[in-house]
């Protein structure tokens, strides 16, 4: 796991993307998918923010077992709704995480940030 999260640092400043180049879906998953390449990646459904919310969840929680945020871990998964639209991060370490929002870069963030968020571990 060390290693993967010290390429995923070095990604840093990486700007957003929406799609791999399959065609499946990347956004704010591109911090997921750079630690667990193996995990399954899905398309989007539709334009509908709260189905994609939805249907991204379920696909976390089929890889994942939930866990209370006391438990967290540097590279867990940190779920949250933000403006209506799922949202993905890893957890750093110390309430840091590393995500990226649609039009910005991959950044360390503040866990904080988020009123309300799920976390997960990959099984």
């Amino acid at each position: 796991m060390k290693e993967k999260m010290e390429q995923l640092l070095a990604e840093i400043g990486r700007p957003y993307e929406m799609f791999n180049v399959d065609g499946t879906y990347q956004g704010c998953f591109y911090p997921v998918q750079c630690l667990y390449p193996n995990k399954p990646r899905y398309k989007l459904r539709s334009k509908d923010d709260d189905k994609n919310y939805w249907y991204g969840l379920s696909k976390v929680k089929k890889h994942c077992k939930e866990i209370s945020p006391s438990e967290l871990a540097e590279g867990d998964i940190i779920i949250t709704k933000f403006r209506d639209e799922l949202h993905a991060a890893v957890y750093l370490k110390f309430g840091k995480i590393i995500h990226v929002f649609r039009n910005h870069t991959l950044q360390i963030g503040r866990l904080k940030m988020f009123k309300e968020y799920k976390c997960f571990r990959v099984v």
